[in-house]
C-alpha cells in the first residue's frame, strides 16, 4: 500500500473514531485486516489518538463560528493533517494538498476550500 492510500485509511480510521470511540488500537488494526507493514497507518493513530486533545484544542482555536457546524467528514481530514504536521514531520504542502484531495473525494462540493483556509490559517499563524 502506497503513503496516499495509507493516509486514506487513516483518515478513514479517524472518522471511525469520531463515531465510535477507539479504545484498543489493537482491535482497531486487527478489525481492519492492517498488517505491520502498514508502518504509517500504525504510527499515525498511535500518534493521533497520543495527541488527540492539542489536535481538537488546534483547531478549536483557528475555527471561526461560521465553520463550527463543519462535517464530521471535515474534521477528520483536518485531524489527520494537523496529527501529520505537527507531531509526524510531514511536510506542509504536502499534508495540506493531501487533505484537499481526501475532501475532494469524501466530502460536499466546497468543503475542499474551508479545509484548504482553516489549514492554512493554522500553519500560517503557528508560522509553520
Amino acid at each position: 500500500m502506497n503513503r496516499r492510500q495509507q493516509r486514506e485509511w487513516v483518515f478513514k480510521l479517524i472518522y471511525q473514531d469520531s463515531i465510535n470511540d477507539i479504545k484498543d488500537n489493537n482491535d482497531l488494526y486487527q478489525n481492519h485486516d492492517l498488517s505491520e507493514d502498514e508502518t504509517y497507518i500504525i504510527k499515525s493513530i498511535n500518534s493521533y489518538k497520543d495527541h488527540y486533545d492539542e489536535i481538537v484544542a488546534k483547531l478549536e482555536d483557528n475555527l471561526s463560528t461560521k465553520f463550527s457546524n463543519m462535517s464530521r467528514i471535515a474534521k477528520s481530514i483536518i485531524y489527520l493533517s494537523i496529527n501529520e504536521i505537527y507531531y509526524l514531520d510531514i511536510p506542509v504542502s504536502v499534508s495540506i494538498n493531501e487533505a484537499v484531495d481526501l475532501a475532494k473525494k469524501y466530502s460536499t462540493n466546497d468543503e475542499y476550500k474551508i479545509i484548504n483556509k482553516i489549514l492554512g490559517d493554522i500553519v500560517r499563524k503557528d508560522k509553520k
